[in-house]
């Protein structure tokens, strides 16, 4: 590639192919246009120790030796960056200035004395008035240990410009309309081998063999590898493929043949201002049959801000030629920025004023075009639980939906509120909204019948939020639809014990001891027992000990078989009452330990036996 010739250029050619070269050098570079608020800044570039902070690269056209109007050119930018430093709060980093003209060794003395000079000259001029703060910040700044205050010139740029040839060639040798030229005549040429193709004719009177077509995507795919803006994806596949959302994806286009196959090309920017530096204008034609669904989600798109899929007649100037107009799609509109966020806590109330559950949900909120409506959705905390409602300020009408997602995998901890929520929406229970701070407002009383959580679902992940304080192994709410309702009951008894409650259940038989332990009990003796047993669970492929129980026997007689076994048998009642006992030590598996003492010899009296 022939040298460039910087000083034929104008200063906003220079400006332009400085500014995409130090893009490429750092995508996430933004450029700041020329406006009276600029305070002297052209390319702000992400600090390399610290993100927050932005260095400024203040790009000049002189290639030819300074001369003294220049030089004031360079000191009112430098002068322009620290009052936006301290009047402006910009976020102000190192400082750079780009031109093609390396300098002398009057150049350096200038420019080593030139920071220094300025900020004396600013800290006395009276029209600036700095403040004793503001003038603390400049020399903090300036003082800061490494700050890079530097002269980028000929060689720096010549080296920018040899790594990334494409600037150059798309921005002055022409290297624009090849790209256009060359998609053109590839794409007509893969066209005309579909449509062969659709024809039904053989094979061999297609126009190229999978290897020509092979070759040609490669010459084009050099060819755009040129466009110094966007990078490009072409493929021609049996099928039409989905177009997903991609980091970078700006556009695509599509074109399928009566057999099904499809030629694809999708358009990627290359850096963060590639849009601004090549914008791409679209004008959008919608047409709808009246009474249509997709006539009605574009009046809600007009109305509350919704985004919408609607078909249209396309006129885009994509990059690369690939644009057109009366091109026949859908295209998909939506909030720029996402809408307002916010987030408002909900809750269900019973008649009675019992809360039931309450959530924080983050949300979002767009208005239409018409101003008249507006659209708000968004998740509790969790991701569980989603929100979606439209508002009529005309106040003509107002509605709000929930759903619920699939719970598996989730954090039943974090999900158990959106999970009492889900469940408490039924009738005669009231709904509440708030801002995420303040008092209540009655919203609507709720008429279904059913909740969007079945009571076991909820019962089952309360458990597993309590079984959860006892162990370290994260707990994740199992595939509800593969679940064994012995393992969820399980769970749910394991709750209720960590819980504090007290379980009762009935008995009929214990082996005390097998023969030859040396047990001691009276035959046919009366006693209250103390049984300790490890409390396990099952949650998905997990198996948990969180602890031990103790069972209490109130009433058992004790009588020994023939083989020497003792066994327990129920004498004035069959309960047992089993409470959680974190203080004992889990027994080994298959030995539980049993404690035992006489009952009192008036009990049997008392009971009347």
């Amino acid at each position: 590639m022939a040298r460039v010739e910087w000083s034929a250029l104008s200063g906003d050619e220079v400006e332009a192919v400085v500014s995409n070269l130090l893009y490429h050098e750092h995508p996430r570079a933004v450029r700041v246009r020329p406006a009276q608020g600029d305070y002297g800044i052209d390319v702000l570039v992400p600090n390399e120790s610290m993100d927050t902070v932005r260095d400024v690269y203040q790009i000049k056209k002189f290639a030819l030796n300074l001369t003294g109007s220049q030089k004031s050119q360079i000191e009112k930018s430098f002068r322009r960056v620290l009052v936006g430093l301290v009047r402006e709060n910009v976020s102000l980093g190192d400082w750079y200035l780009a031109l093609p003209l390396d300098p002398t060794l009057d150049n350096l003395e200038w420019f080593e004395d030139m920071p220094d000079d300025v900020i004396s000259d600013i800290f006395s001029d009276e029209k600036v008035a700095l403040t004793e703060p503001e003038k603390k910040r400049i020399s903090t700044w300036r003082n800061e240990p490494g700050r890079r205050i530097e002269w980028k010139g000929l060689i720096f740029c010549e080296a920018l410009a040899s790594r990334h040839w494409s600037v150059i060639d798309y921005y002055l040798h022409g290297g624009a309309q090849r790209i256009r030229s060359a998609v053109d005549e590839v794409a007509k040429l893969l066209q005309n081998h579909m449509q062969w193709s659709d024809t039904g004719r053989e094979a061999s009177t297609s126009i190229l063999t999978p290897a020509e077509t092979r070759e040609h995507l490669l010459r084009l795919q050099s060819v755009l590898d040129g466009d110094p803006h966007f990078s490009y994806g072409v493929s021609i596949d049996p099928h039409v493929p989905a177009l997903l959302e991609e980091a970078n994806l700006v556009a695509a286009t599509q074109e399928v043949a009566r057999d099904g196959s499809c030629l694809t090309f999708r358009i990627y920017q290359r850096f963060s201002e590639a849009l601004n530096e090549r914008p791409v204008p679209i004008k959008l034609k919608f047409e709808f049959e009246d009474g249509s669904s997709a006539q009605q989600d574009f009046k809600e798109w007009i109305k509350y801000g919704k985004p919408v899929t609607v078909p249209v007649m396309i006129d885009a100037d994509l990059p690369g030629g690939l644009g057109g107009s009366a091109l026949s799609g859908t295209t998909r509109i939506s909030p720029a920025g996402g809408g307002k966020k916010f987030e408002r806590r909900d809750r269900i109330v019973t008649p009675d004023g019992l809360v039931q559950a309450e959530v924080l949900f983050s949300l979002s909120s767009t208005t239409g075009l018409d101003g008249t409506g507006v659209w708000i959705h968004g998740t509790d905390l969790s991701g569980v639980l989603s929100v979606e409602g439209t508002f009529d300020t005309t106040g003509e009408s107002c509605n709000i939906s929930f759903s619920m997602k699939n719970l598996a995998g989730h954090d039943p901890t974090l999900a158990l509120p959106a999970i009492e929520f889900g469940a408490n929406l039924v009738r005669p229970n009231t709904y509440e909204i708030s801002g995420k701070y303040g008092p209540f407002h009655t919203f609507h009383e709720i008429q279904e019948e059913e909740g969007l959580v079945p009571e076991f679902v909820l019962r089952y992940v309360k458990a597993l939020a309590m079984i959860q304080t006892r162990t370290p192994l994260q707990i994740q709410i199992p595939d509800l639809t593969t679940l064994q309702m012995s393992e969820a009951a399980a769970a749910i008894r394991a709750g209720s014990l960590i819980e504090g409650r007290t379980l009762v259940h009935r008995w009929t038989d214990l082996v005390v001891s097998e023969p030859g332990s040396d047990a001691s009990f009276e035959n046919d003796g009366h006693y209250e027992l103390a049984v300790i047993q490890p409390l396990t669970v099952h949650v998905g492929h997990q198996q948990i000990t969180l602890g031990a129980t103790e069972l209490k026997m109130l009433s058992a007689k004790i009588s020994l078989d023939v083989d020497g076994t003792l066994h327990a048998r129920p004498h004035v009642n069959n309960t047992v009452h089993e409470t959680f006992a974190p203080e004992e030590p889990v027994p080994e598996f298959d030995r539980n330990p049993v404690r035992s003492r006489p009952t009192p010899p008036h009990a049997d009296a008392a009971s009347g036996t």
